[in-house]
């Protein structure tokens, strides 16, 4: 299922949750999604993401591929099947270089974790209906990033969820 970052609907959720004091914002044109922003740690702040949900939850994805340009930051790609922050997420990292980046993340990319702490949860990810996907950074240092999102396929992931 390819997606165009531009037509979803982005959603912000900064450290502020929790009294952090990171500035993180999403704008979309034709280029795809801008995540860019301020990261502070003040406050036992540090993280900055931004997550929308999908047209329909898919099941059995093999693979995410990304097309993305960023500014040599290591961000976090997320997968949900629940918007509860108290749920897991599945997360894979990847790295930027500044230029045009293709990437391709696997199923054993992916770690779960709830609030940023590795978990075990069976099924595993491929067999969960995923309804939400997201980037984050949290890099424990202060300064700018910024990361946009060209284009995004969730490979494999063709069978309607629950």
């Amino acid at each position: 299922m390819r997606l165009d970052p531009a037509q979803l609907r982005w959603q912000v959720i900064n450290d502020g949750v929790m009294g952090g004091l990171t500035r993180g914002s999403a704008r979309c044109d034709g280029q795809g999604v801008h995540f860019s922003g301020v990261l502070s740690t003040a406050n036992n702040g540090g993280f900055a993401s931004i997550r929308s949900q999908l047209a329909r939850p898919v099941r059995g994805l093999r693979e995410v591929r990304l097309s993305v340009t960023g500014d040599g930051c290591r961000y976090q790609l997320r997968l949900r099947d629940s918007e509860d922050s108290s749920a897991a997420a599945w997360r894979a990292y990847f790295e930027t270089s500044g230029k045009l980046q293709s990437l391709t993340l696997e199923i054993p990319d992916f770690e779960p974790v709830v609030r940023g702490r590795r978990v075990e949860i069976l099924p595993g990810l491929a067999e969960r209906p995923l309804r939400f996907l997201g980037f984050m950074l949290a890099r424990g240092e202060d300064g700018p990033f910024s990361l946009t999102v060209h284009a995004i396929e969730l490979v494999g992931g063709d069978r309607p969820g629950d």
